[in-house]
């Protein structure tokens, strides 16, 4: 019989598959990264670390344990700009400190609105390019899993001892794991904003992100439309009071498997789903891989 490859094999290398790749390169395994290219979807230019969700403040389920691993995780690499301010209208904000009550995340409240101190954002590029040091990756695109084996494009073929699928949209069906797909875009503004605003938009950095597109069963690729940049320069219009300069945009689509991030597959697991809260799960859900494995 022969040899696996690598001990194990990670399928993608956008923040869930490198966060993991790597804990798992510290931790002594032997590890081979596979991904047609680096970040994919998580190329998302600034990304928000964000425990409250949304127009109606939903508190991210496991929001205490997942800060406590991004901040223990991310800084290693990368600066993370710390707190995020989420002007909530007076009539609204009794209901959104109902919804905090009891749980252990900081925040405070302001005349603007909501101050969360340990929320966050960074920026992507730097801290993949980061993650990506030193780890053994094969840059290929794959076309069918048998298993705990990847066959490529080119028609080599990668076993490992173990498989972990952390692609996103674009090979969901490798896996066959179902989910939702959310196109979404991403204006590169003139103006950089040091503080990050989220309220049915958000700001950070040169970003201005959000999206209101329909969820979708199955992928598509996902560019910019006019329409879209008018929604992103309205709702920039009601969170800032003006419309910021952009330059230029990044579009893609959100993968979704509502909250079963982590989960048994033939030959392995796989580590995806996260959506648009990818940043903010990848740490904890890589570390508790580690444990697994």
């Amino acid at each position: 019989m022969s040899q696996p490859d690598a001990g194990i094999v990670v399928l993608g290398a956008g923040i869930a598959g490198l966060s993991a790749a790597r804990l798992l390169h510290e931790a002594g395994h032997r590890v081979r990264v596979v991904s047609r290219e680096l970040g994919e979807a998580s190329r998302v230019p600034e990304p928000l670390l964000n425990p409250v969700r949304g127009r109606r403040g939903a508190v991210a389920p496991e929001a205490e344990e997942a800060l406590e691993a991004l901040w223990g995780f991310y800084p290693r690499f990368t600066p993370v700009r710390q707190g995020i301010l989420r002007p909530v209208p007076p009539p609204e904000r009794e209901a959104w400190q109902a919804r905090l009550e009891g749980r252990g995340i900081p925040h405070a409240w302001l005349e603007e609105g909501l101050y969360l101190q340990s929320a966050g954002w960074l920026e992507s590029t730097p801290l993949l390019h980061r993650l990506a040091e030193g780890l053994d990756i094969v840059w290929a695109g794959v076309e069918r899993l048998e298993g705990n084996t990847l066959w490529l494009e080119d028609g080599r073929s990668l076993t490992g001892e173990v498989l972990v699928y952390a692609g996103g949209a674009g090979g969901a069906h490798l896996a066959g794991l179902g989910g939702r797909f959310t196109p979404g875009s991403v204006l590169i503004t003139r103006e950089h904003f040091k503080q990050a605003r989220s309220y049915g938009v958000y700001v950070a950095g040169h970003s201005l992100g959000g999206s209101y597109l329909p969820h979708q069963d199955r992928y598509s690729p996902h560019r910019i439309r006019p329409q879209e940049v008018e929604w992103l320069l309205s709702g920039a219009e009601q969170l800032l009071g003006y419309r910021p300069e952009w330059r230029s945009s990044w579009s893609s689509v959100r993968y979704r498997l509502d909250r079963d991030y982590l989960k048994k597959i033939p030959g392995g697991y796989a580590l995806t789903g996260f959506g648009s809260a990818a940043y903010f799960y990848a740490p904890l859900y890589a570390r508790r891989l580690l444990a697994k494995l």
